[in-house]
């Protein structure tokens, strides 16, 4: 139960965390022979995840920067607190004395919805940012992506080789 709820929270916390502009990427330090000896996965800073955005070193101009940040405005009054209310009444359901299978599976189930709404705005939104780019722009973007799939992929990679094998 614990591993179950281990990973609920962990992919809920790396869903629900995502900002439109400035998605984050974290770095592990590598992984060693022995579980009990790993070293702690390091944080990645505000500023890193800006400098990892695909929408990095585009050189937008003033009108552009303006016109997303418009768009920012606007995508995060339609998105709301997100799952926030959910996952606080699903921890009510693990903190509790006894457990509802059935009331948990709703309740990630609304979780679930609230988060595919909460990415169903972002993608709108970040759509409305990318046709602001010139075609120079659109290019430089997505090799930023690329790139940052990269990263994300050996991230994934690394912290699957870092964590011990299910018991």
């Amino acid at each position: 139960m614990r591993k179950l709820t281990a990973l609920f929270v962990a992919s809920t916390l790396a869903l629900g965390s995502a900002s439109a502009a400035f998605a984050a990427d974290t770095t592990t330090a590598p992984a060693t022979a022995s579980a009990t000896t790993a070293a702690p996965v390091k944080m990645m800073h505000y500023k890193d995840a800006k400098r990892d955005s695909p929408f990095a070193g585009l050189n937008l101009t003033k009108e552009q920067r303006q016109q997303m940040r418009d768009i920012m405005k606007e995508s995060h009054q339609k998105r709301g607190p997100g799952a926030k209310d959910e996952r606080q009444a699903l921890h009510s359901m693990i903190a509790s004395e006894s457990f509802d299978e059935a009331k948990a599976k709703a309740q990630i189930d609304a979780i679930g919805k609230a988060q595919s709404e909460h990415m169903l705005e972002r993608a709108k939104a970040e759509n409305k940012m990318y046709n602001l780019l010139t075609p120079e722009q659109k290019k430089q973007y997505n090799e930023n992506y690329q790139k940052r799939e990269q990263k994300m992929m050996e991230h994934m990679k690394k912290m699957r080789d870092h964590v011990p094998a299910a018991e």
